[in-house]
């Protein structure tokens, strides 16, 4: 954009004028030459049209006139004395040169920030990141109003090009910290590695696995007081897992150790999240420092122009800031959704860790209900046999087999009072979490007495059945043997009588 123009015109005499105008942006003042009729040839025409507008000295010939004039936006830059062939070419100047003082100073402006900011990196003896994110803002700013075309492309190179030597310098000490933090992480990540092989090889030595979960799990809580790369803290995350792995199957409880990988993937995510709004929350208030510095500087402001910079730079603070808070306001409804998630989770994985206490004590209690039901089943057996063997004895052994029932139908009730009480000490020894497994395993146990005692004493009603049935066979079998020898001596005596007869 051009600060000159020259065109021609007349005075109030109607006298005919070579007029050439030239802006001062710096004190934002305009320089009207005007050169009259018998000085104003075609070649100072020439001369001014084609090298002064561009820069180059011209020797002005004796007898021009100069008028200063502060630049405004309403008033006209000619006096009412000068007038001008074309007029619109002095309005559209004059639009374009209120624009061109107030580019120049917002490029004042930005040249001021930016030397404040070489001062203070040049400072420097180590990285900081908030002068890293002070320049980056800066910088953003710039860029944003050369893409407005707010500010000229010579003034815009002007900035970046210090703009890059200053990133330049900031980069060389970030290098310097990056390696030092780079073989810190190597070494944490070594510390690490070294505390999950001693627990695995307690885990391969047989030790309590719960204890283990337990030290697992703290160096899990520590990892967020380290700071890591992003692949050393891959490394240590997925060691971690593959310990959590082995602890679970050994459990044998891999569903468990998925739900537990969920959970630390939801943990790490969350910790992630968090970082990412404690650095965006420094990023708002850094600019709202800034807004409220801007704030306060308007107040001072020295002259209406300076004062339209500084609001119109607290329109793009407030803008920023108000994208920023945007993009708080979602991290924190993500933040909400995922406590609500995380939780969850941890609910679910103690009701699965719970569940599988619950079914390690089903089983340890299955397996003694089996093997009680098996004794019992023996015994009864047993006791059938004897049963059915004391059931054939004759009725002279009658009471002694129905004392050998009683004998018996008392141990039975012993041994299933035995078994009952076997289960009961079973399901007390099983877990808090198995009482609602307890209280069905005594109700099947009672049951069993309950059929037990059934059994044994139908058993018993049939063995009572079966030897009054003997006896009265014993008594048939008795009376026939009585009249078997009744029936020899009828015969004898027949014998006698028949003898007396003959005699």
């Amino acid at each position: 954009m051009r600060r000159k123009l020259v065109l021609w015109g007349a005075n109030e005499k109607d006298e005919k004028l070579l007029v050439a105008l030239e802006l001062l942006e710096k004190e934002n003042v305009v320089n009207i030459y005007s050169f009259p009729e018998n000085i104003a040839t075609e070649s100072l025409f020439k001369e001014l049209s084609e090298k002064w507008k561009d820069d180059v000295d011209v020797e002005f010939p004796a007898g021009f006139a100069k008028i200063e004039r502060k630049l405004s936006v309403t008033d006209n830059i000619l006096p009412d004395e000068i007038k001008v062939d074309r007029p619109e070419m002095i309005t559209r100047a004059q639009a374009e040169w209120h624009f061109v003082v107030l580019s120049s100073k917002l490029y004042g402006l930005y040249k001021s920030e930016l030397e404040e900011l070489k001062e203070k990196i040049e400072k420097l003896s180590a990285y900081d990141n908030t002068v890293w994110e002070e320049l980056r803002t800066f910088w953003n700013k710039v860029q944003g109003q050369v893409n407005d075309k707010n500010l000229f492309r010579e003034h815009g190179a002007s900035l970046r090009e210090k703009t890059n030597h200053l990133f330049d310098k900031l980069k060389e000490l970030k290098k310097v910290l990056e390696d030092e933090f780079e073989s810190n992480s190597r070494r944490f990540v070594q510390e690490f590695n070294e505390e999950l092989a001693v627990i695995e090889e307690k885990m391969d030595q047989g030790l309590g696995l719960a204890p283990l979960f337990e030290d697992v799990k703290k160096i899990q809580a520590k990892l967020k007081d380290f700071r890591f790369t992003k692949d050393d803290r891959n490394e240590v995350w997925n060691k971690i897992d593959e310990t959590f792995k082995k602890l679970k199957e050994k459990r044998g409880s891999a569903g468990n150790a998925a739900q537990a990988n969920h959970v630390l993937r939801l943990e790490a995510r969350y910790n992630g999240l968090l970082a990412a709004i404690v650095k965006m929350q420094k990023s708002i208030d850094f600019d709202q420092k800034e807004l409220d510095f801007q704030n306060k500087r308007v107040a001072d402001s020295d002259g209406q122009l300076e004062s339209q910079l500084r609001q119109a730079k607290i329109r793009m603070i407030e803008e920023r800031v108000k994208s920023k808070q945007e993009k708080m306001d979602d991290m924190l409804l993500t933040k909400k959704d995922l406590d609500l998630k995380l939780e969850k989770e941890k609910k679910r994985a103690a009701k699965a860790e719970k569940q599988e206490k619950i079914e390690e004590a089903k089983e340890t209690v299955k397996q003694k209900i089996a093997a009680t039901i098996s004794e019992t089943a023996k015994e009864l057996e047993v006791m059938t046999d004897k049963l059915e063997k004391a059931a054939s004895e004759m009725k002279t052994r009658g009471k002694k087999a129905a004392t050998a029932l009683t004998d018996m139908k008392d141990q039975t009730e012993f041994v299933v009072k035995d078994a009952v009480d076997t289960l009961k000490a079973a399901a007390e020894v099983a877990e808090d979490q198995a009482e609602e497994l307890t209280e069905k395993i005594q109700e099947k146990a009672e049951s069993l007495w309950e059929k037990a005692s059934d059994f044994a004493e139908s058993l018993a009603e049939k063995v009572e059945e079966s030897i009054d049935a003997l006896s009265e066979k014993v008594e048939e079998q008795i009376e026939k043997s009585k009249e078997r020898q009744e029936e020899p001596e009828s015969s004898a005596e027949k014998s006698e009588h028949k003898e007396d007869t003959e005699a």
